[in-house]
């Protein structure tokens, strides 16, 4: 990763090594205007602050740079990246073409230890003097770009703040440019000593400088010490020349610690050099070079390393670390721009102090912003706040030593004392604001204080209990000025006891003394209610036992009433004496006893006056209320009986107790004697007697009455309420095409619309003035209610049975949509194995039961018959197939060319066998026709049929010509070496020679049928007929296919297969074409006759769905296909002539050949299968006995095509057609929405 965008310094250095990337650190800029044009033509240097001078701010060790200076193009970016031991990807951009491409100076995010710098090859490890030590590395600009002002600008900050400074070139030693370029350096060390030429007499400026020479072409001659000597060595008696080369030689030998010359030789590998030409290759590794390389690579590496073991010093005894380095940057670049003198210790000391001084400016910033954070919160305790305050000084101390790391720890103490001082002021503004905020809290507090003292004493004395002595009032008054002045002290001494209000205390305790004078009142009055109490609660005791006397004493004892009321009063005087003495606390206790004791003596009186007038009133009220009381009883026997509304039972009507308890109740409470009292109630019985007797008649005829009112509007209302009933039912959907529409839901709405009915009578009932429960009503209400709800029973069975069986329709139509596929696709073939068909059946069933509708059993029974039926032939059948697919039958070939040509291949080596033993030309046995590898046959070449005879119409396909063309390599000199025996096979014969059977299967396919008849309403039940019964004659089609799996799913009619038995041998044999289909009419029966009963007083509607059921039979027979065979194009071999008995080289002919003859004739067999036959027979014009004798391979190949087994093939179809028709009938009322087939179908 070569460079990046701009990423904060804190995210580069978590990317860690593995992620590392180079910065842009100086950048040399020409300085424009507002208006971007150029102000100068000098360049300015400028420092990238963010990300790379704020990332090497970051380091806090000290650190030792690796810079890379030189002419451009020379390899730098290279070198660096291999120092940093780059293996992925580069850390310094690089480009292989003529132009410079690193501008200005870089730096990267890898930052490694000494240890690991050194050893990355696997070399020894160098340690560091300080473990602290870090290494990193810098590249800049090439030499020479743009002047040598511009260069010894741009290096000068690398030089002062590098350990190590390798100037690398490429090629061998010029020694008057290599010097040139390194004036630079001895003119940037002037440019310093200059500025302070003590401090240049102590000894070298920069660090150790290492001259490499890259890409050497290494000789005997040149080693880096020769090169060294060579380069560094003083010239004798120079010229002016000489002599400003020998200037630059001491200068540079006191510029530098050390000067080591090292080699790279030239040993880039040339895939390399070509992949890094093309640009397949970006960039450069250490396997890219040859192995001499790496052995002088590894002397640089240990060279180095030991030139880093100590940190690099700007003064003496300070080591450079990132954070100085970083410092350091800016000044020095600001002094370069103002051409000011370059005094190093001056600029580092000012860049050291500038960055103390911003970490001093953020140490008064962050306290000021914690102070005035603690002053946004509620005033504190002075020692608690003065803690904080510490606390808060002693952590940015902290981060100020932090961000001060890198600098000398006495810059860092001085710092932080610094710090500490400035502290000072704002603590003591701290605290002052505090106090005042506490004064001012705490006089609040006083305040808020005094302002619950109401609160305080209402506690001490709630208004529920405010009796106390005066004693006690001042006791619980003084602590409360007590508590509040404790209170208010804590607090102030919490906060700050100076902070407490004056004289608090008096304050506190005249504001409670201001309460006392109400307290004292409050007191008063309570004390007040409580003997008023004290009296009332007596008093009503007395009265109580006074009224008591007057109950229980009867007319006449005046002296026993006196005597004991005169008990009573004194009893009471004493009880209210004692309370008084015992609990009273207010003054006034003389003054409470004898008010209570003239108002007891008062009530005594008054008591005993009217009890003396109660027994004359209570006499004349008791005959009064008996008359009144016999009144009352006439009147509820009349009232007890209203038209249209139920009787009462009997014996509530006549009931007398309520009345006569009334009367006994009176002479209770009026304390009348037991004599007065029974005869008063005799009197009232033998009233009440009387008066029943005459009652029972008419109590009688008016229970007849309303009971045959109550059941004739009942048993009319009844059918009513059953109407409205079963047009609510009539007016649930039964649409199906929503799956919401299911039993539950179907039920739901039944109970809803029966709920509703059974309501709708309980308010008809309710209308007739029933009883609850009523001895008159209740039977006919239950026989009414029991007929009721059977009917709603009845009408919600016959919702949800009419549900079911839409449901058993949609289920059955589904499954026909579903399985039909299924069957069309097994009879087509195109199934493989069962598995396949089993996993097609498992997806289908899970699309039949997502789509099903009902609870589910009704669809689980539909696919168990499927599975226990259909299916199982389905298995069968694709088994049977499937073991036919036999290979070397290639049972899949679709067409006959296709099968002949199978054929053709299976036997043309026999019969190239039998041409080449009979001694034709130019053929070989098997299929090598002259010893040609590879096959000197071409594939069959099609001859296509002879033209049609006008007689005998258009040939079969048993009449294709097939030739295979011989394409051997006879001999240059043989004899008419181009006739070369070609087979050619002809006149194909076709027989069958075994069937087999699959099982018969009925499928129900889409319902060709839909009917739908409306019936009107009839004021009763209608039975009607709909359907018909039919006979049907139906076309069974056969359709067979060479060499493919075809028909499934099957059933036949008894003599369709008995037909086709006795018929498809003949059929076959007078016809061979690739696809043939038969024909056989079938006969058969359906009935879709039904009778149904309509329900009265609806329209309702009559569907039929008619479904055509197919049958089907599959069977698989096996074919053999035989063609003729022919030896075309060639000639019989002569072989030397003569008879071939005596000549085994000649051809087998019994004719014997001539000298020179050679015979062409085209020579035709017979079936190949019917050869051997020949050949036994020794058959004109071949002598066949002795050929076979003489080659064994001809009886081999004979025997080959006798054995029919290479003709065999299949075939596989199916007899199928519609034998049967299946009816399903539905009754709906007219309102009711129903869905018999799903959308599909």
């Amino acid at each position: 990763m070569a460079g990046i965008g701009v990423l904060p310094a804190a995210h580069l250095a978590a990317l860690g090594d593995d992620a590392s990337v180079s910065m842009g650190w100086i950048e040399m800029v020409m300085p424009k205007d507002d208006q971007g044009e150029a102000v100068s033509n000098a360049y300015a240097m400028r420092v990238v602050e963010e990300p790379a001078n704020k990332f090497v701010r970051m380091i806090k060790e000290p650190l030792n740079l690796i810079s890379v200076m030189g002419p451009a193009r020379s390899g730098k970016s290279t070198l660096m990246n291999l120092l940093a031991g780059c293996t992925t990807t580069e850390l310094f951009a690089t480009y292989p073409g003529m132009e410079t491409f690193t501008k200005g100076v870089y730096v990267p995010t890898r930052v490694v230890t000494l240890p690991q710098f050194s050893s990355l090859e696997g070399e020894p490890v160098v340690e560091a003097a300080n473990s602290a030590i870090k290494v990193s590395f810098v590249d800049t600009e090439g030499q020479g770009a743009v002047g040598d002002v511009y260069d010894m600008n741009l290096f000068s900050p690398a030089l002062v703040t590098s350990r190590v400074v390798i100037y690398n070139r490429t090629g061998g030693l010029l020694t008057e440019e290599i010097l040139g370029q390194l004036g630079m350096m001895t003119q940037a060390a002037k440019r310093l000593q200059t500025a302070d030429a003590a401090a240049a007499a102590k000894g070298p400026i920069f660090g150790h400088l290492f001259i490499i020479f890259n890409q050497f072409r290494l000789n005997v001659n040149d080693t880096a010490d020769s090169l060294r000597d060579k380069l560094m060595a003083e010239e004798k008696n120079p010229d002016a020349v000489g002599t400003t080369r020998n200037n630059i030689r001491k200068l540079l030998a006191s510029t530098f610690e050390s000067i080591k010359v090292c080699i790279l030789p030239d040993r880039l590998k040339s895939d390399a050099r070509d992949a890094l030409s093309d640009g397949t290759k970006k960039f450069l590794l250490l396997s890219d070079f040859e192995p001499k390389y790496l052995e002088y690579f590894k002397v640089l590496r240990n060279a180095l390393s030991r030139a880093l073991v100590t940190p690099r010093e700007l003064t003496k005894g300070t080591p450079l670390t990132g954070g100085a380095i970083a410092d350091f940057m800016p000044s020095f670049a600001d002094a370069i721009n103002k051409q000011e003198p370059l005094n190093l210790p001056s600029i580092f000391e000012a860049a050291q102090n500038e960055a103390v001084n911003k970490a001093q400016v953020e140490f008064t910033n962050s306290l000021t912003a914690s102070v005035a954070s603690r002053l946004q919160d509620e005033a504190k305790p002075t020692q608690m706040l003065s803690s904080f305050f510490d606390t808060d000084v002693s952590i940015l101390l902290t981060q100020l030593a932090k961000t001060l790391s890198y600098m000398p720890p006495d810059v860092i103490q001085k710092a932080q004392g610094q710090a500490s001082q400035s502290a000072e002021p704002t603590r003591k503004n701290l605290l002052d604001t505090n106090l005042s905020r506490v004064r001012a809290l705490l006089a609040s507090a006083l305040t808020a204080a005094i302002k619950s003292i109401p609160a305080q004493i209402q506690a001490a004395f709630p208004a529920d209990n405010v009796r106390a002595s005066p004693t006690d009032i001042d006791s619980r008054l003084g602590a409360i000025s007590t508590k509040l002045a404790a209170e208010l002290k804590a607090k102030g001494d919490t906060f700050d006891p100076s902070c407490l209000p004056d004289k608090y205390a008096d304050a506190i305790r005249q504001a409670v003394d201001i309460q006392r004078t109400s307290i004292n009142e409050r007191a008063g009055t309570a004390w007040a209610v409580w003997a008023a109490d004290v009296n009332k609660s007596l008093m009503t005791t007395l009265l109580g036992g006074l009224a008591g006397l007057t109950t229980t004493t009867k007319v006449g004892e005046s002296k026993v009433y006196t005597k004991k009321a005169a008990a009573l009063v004194d009893t009471a005087k004493a009880d209210f004496t004692r309370r008084l003495d015992a609990e009273y606390a207010w003054a006034d206790r003389d003054a409470q006893k004898l008010q209570f004791t003239a108002a007891a003596e008062a009530a005594a009186k008054m008591q005993q006056a009217l009890w003396e007038a109660n027994d004359d009133e209570v006499r004349g009220a008791l005959a009064a209320l008996a008359s009144r009381l016999q009144a009352s009883y006439q009147i509820q026997l009349q009232d007890s009986l209203q038209p249209k509304i139920e009787p009462p039972s009997y014996s509530a009507i006549t009931d007398p107790s309520p009345i006569r308890a009334r009367l006994a109740e009176f002479c209770t409470t009026n304390k009348v004697s037991d004599t007065v009292t029974s005869d008063a109630l005799f009197q009232f019985d033998s009233f009440v007697s009387g008066k029943k007797a005459d009652f029972n008649n008419v109590y009688s005829k008016a229970c007849s009455d309303y009971s045959n009112d109550l059941d004739k509007a009942l048993s009319m209302q009844v059918p009513l309420v059953i109407d409205v009933y079963n047009r609510g039912l009539d007016s649930i959907d039964l649409e199906l095409t929503s799956a919401s529409t299911t039993r539950a839901s179907i039920e739901t709405k039944c109970n809803a619309v029966g709920t509703e009915a059974a309501n709708s009578f309980k308010v008809v009932i309710s209308g007739y003035n029933t009883i609850p429960g009523g001895a008159v009503s209740k039977p006919i209400v239950d026989t009414r209610t029991l007929q009721l709800t059977n009917s709603l029973a009845e009408g919600k069975a016959a919702k949800l049975s009419k549900y079911d069986e839409v449901v058993s329709v949609w289920n059955k139509a589904l499954l026909t949509s579903i399985v039909v596929p299924i069957v069309d696709s097994a009879l087509a073939n195109k199934f493989a194995n069962e598995v396949a068909l089993a996993r097609e059946v498992d997806a289908r069933e899970a699309d039949y039961m997502n789509r099903k509708r009902g609870d589910g059993d009704d669809a689980r029974q539909k696919w168990k018959i499927f599975k226990t039926t259909t299916y199982l032939a389905l298995v069968e059948t694709v088994r049977r197939f499937d073991a036919y697919n036999i290979p070397g039958l290639e049972a899949n070939l679709a067409a006959t060319k296709e099968i002949q040509e199978k054929v053709i291949s299976r036997i043309t080596a026999p019969c190239a066998t039998i041409a080449s033993c009979l001694g034709m030309s130019w053929i070989g046995g098997g299929y090598d026709f002259y010893g040609g590898n590879p096959s000197a046959l071409l594939p069959p070449q099609d001859l296509g049929l002879p033209q049609a005879d006008p007689q005998k119409g258009q040939p079969g396909q048993n009449m294709r010509m097939f030739r295979m063309n011989n394409q051997g390599e006879p001999p240059s000199d043989g004899y008419r070496r181009d006739e070369r025996t070609n087979l050619e096979f002809y006149e194909w014969a076709v027989e069958i020679s075994d069937i087999i059977w699959g099982k018969p299967i009925v499928t129900d396919i889409k319902p060709v049928k839909v009917d739908t008849t409306e019936y009107g309403a009839q004021s009763t039940p209608l039975e009607v007929t709909v359907g018909t019964v039919s006979t049907e004659t139906s076309t069974i089609t056969d359709s067979q296919t060479w060499g493919i799996s075809a028909g499934v799913e099957v059933g036949y009619k008894s003599g369709v297969k008995d037909v086709w038995e006795a018929n498809v041998k003949g059929t076959f044999n007078a016809k061979f074409d690739s696809t043939h289909s038969s024909q056989v009419a079938t006969t058969f029966t359906t009935s879709t006759s039904a009778k149904l009963v309509l329900p009265p007083n609806r329209i309702s509607c009559i569907n039929q769905l008619i479904f055509n059921q197919r049958t089907s039979l599959s069977y698989t027979a096996k074919v053999r296909v035989v063609p003729r065979l022919r030896f075309q194009n060639g000639f019989t071999a002569w072989g030397g002539g003569g008879n071939y008995r005596d000549n085994p080289n000649t051809n087998a002919r019994k004719s014997g050949m001539g000298a020179g003859e050679r015979r062409t004739d085209r020579l035709d067999f017979r079936r190949c299968d019917e050869i051997r036959e020949d050949a036994r027979a020794n058959a004109d014009p071949w002598e066949w006995q002795l050929c076979m004798e003489r080659n064994p391979d001809l009886t081999s190949a004979l025997d080959t095509l006798a054995s029919g087994t290479p003709f065999e093939v299949y075939v596989k179809g199916k007899w199928e057609g519609i034998t049967g028709k299946y009816a399903v009938t539905t009754v709906t009322p007219k309102s009711t929405t129903l869905t018999l087939l799903p959308m599909d179908m």
